[in-house]
């Protein structure tokens, strides 16, 4: 099985070169930051994003400088398995909005979006709001949090609140695993 992972690595990393030489940088590092998903920490994919990231950089102007920066800097909390503090500093910096920290965003997505998943396990259970969370005047909950709160009524199921409250997928699971977490909501089946 490692042999098979190695092979799979070996392989995302040649087809990430062939399309950079390509100039399909974007897809290029999509790749890369797939081989490092699946072996983090992997010096020929990481030497492979640091030489690009420098050449795509405008030579006039290194006012991107701080984005390529910031890459770095999710990256290596990506590394640290911190991919939730990773997404937030790409989302919420500003100039950061280049190919690569698009394609990190949306690899980081799908990442916690299956880490959601399997936290909260079967999405066909019944939320319920905890009786001992029952004063939740007191907590801060952003309005996206109360919405679906609002939703809840012990009848209907995760994937359905997900589905009719019309907010994104990710969102809407994230505020419930955050719920869950917070021992906003119990899990039922």
């Amino acid at each position: 099985m490692a042999q098979a992972k190695e092979e799979h690595v070996a392989k995302l990393l040649r087809q990430g070169l062939e399309l950079y030489g390509t100039g399909e940088i974007p897809r290029a590092f999509m790749l890369w930051n797939e081989a490092l998903e699946l072996d983090p920490g992997n010096e020929e994919a990481l030497d492979y994003i640091r030489d690009a990231d420098r050449r795509s950089l405008p030579r006039a102007d290194r006012g991107d400088a701080p984005s390529a920066s910031i890459v770095w800097d999710a990256r290596r909390l990506v590394q640290g398995e911190n991919e939730e503090a990773a997404l937030e500093l790409l989302v919420s910096a500003p100039n950061s909005v280049t190919l690569e920290c698009e394609s990190m965003v949306e690899l980081l997505r799908a990442k916690i979006f299956r880490k959601y998943k399997n936290a909260l396990g079967d999405l066909d259970k019944i939320p319920r709001v905890k009786e001992d969370a029952a004063d939740l005047e007191g907590r801060n909950l952003p309005p996206s949090a109360g919405f679906l709160l609002s939703m809840v009524d012990g009848l209907t199921s995760l994937s359905d609140l997900v589905t009719v409250s019309g907010m994104d997928r990710f969102e809407a699971l994230r505020s419930l695993h955050r719920m869950s977490e917070a021992g906003i909501l119990e899990l039922g089946t």
